[in-house]
């Protein structure tokens, strides 16, 4: 029986978007020296970001749910993860060519694709997927592993403040509870659906890899063109 779309997971999705847009236009302003905020690791902009991983990866798992709760598509999943991980190679290169000493080498992208596939195994056990995802964030928030594992197991020569680390202790058990949410979505529950909204709204949502891949490209590419003009007439 197939699934209509959940319009909650949609503006979870969108909402994610949005704000990541807006997070890293404020980074590219900082960057090119334009406001002196704290981006991305001061007060305030820290758990800024903290919201926007959390709706990302909730998302994330319940996406799975939607994707594969009767029977698991090896091959969707497959060539979905295949375009995640070109992106994120990508992302690594463009990275580090421009910020060589804090490339990116496990950002959203990398992380998505090795969650998918440590998570998809629980994506038809709700429960159980809770219980391990609780436990996860319980190991990170008592500091029995720390957020820099597995990289620090062995001397990689990685750079030890990357852009956009995102650590897989504890966003990994985000991941585990949003299958937990997107069970709940599948079975009915979608309290955004009473809003009627048109699906031109969620369009960013729907979207998400494509505007995710996209925006800082052209942030940069209009924000440097702006920087060198204006230093070149002065």
């Amino acid at each position: 029986m197939p699934i209509t779309r959940n319009v909650t997971l949609d503006i979870m999705r969108t909402v994610a978007i949005v704000l990541m847009v807006i997070f890293h236009f404020a980074y590219d302003l900082r960057f090119f020296g334009w406001v002196d905020w704290s981006v991305p690791n001061g007060p305030g902009w820290k758990q800024f970001r903290y919201v926007i991983l959390s709706l990302f990866f909730l998302s994330v798992g319940a996406s799975l749910v939607f994707a594969h709760h009767q029977r698991v598509d090896l091959k969707s999943f497959a060539k979905r993860i295949m375009w995640i991980v070109v992106w994120a190679c990508v992302i690594s290169l463009f990275t580090y060519w421009f910020f060589n000493s804090n490339w990116i080498f496990f950002g959203v992208l990398h992380f998505i694709a090795v969650a998918s596939v440590l998570c998809l195994p629980f994506a038809r056990y709700p429960v159980m997927a809770c219980f391990i995802g609780i436990g996860i964030i319980t190991l990170f928030l008592t500091n029995v592993v720390t957020s820099k594992w597995p990289f620090n197991l062995w001397e990689l020569g990685l750079p030890s403040s990357p852009n956009d680390y995102v650590a897989l202790f504890p966003w990994v058990g985000v991941v585990l509870l949003g299958i937990g949410v997107g069970h709940m979505f599948i079975k009915g529950i979608d309290p955004c659906a009473s809003l009627k909204l048109s699906t031109k709204i969620t369009f960013l949502g729907r979207h998400s890899l494509a505007v995710y891949v996209l925006h800082q490209p052209l942030f940069f590419v209009t924000l440097g063109s702006v920087y060198w003009l204006s230093h070149s007439v002065m």
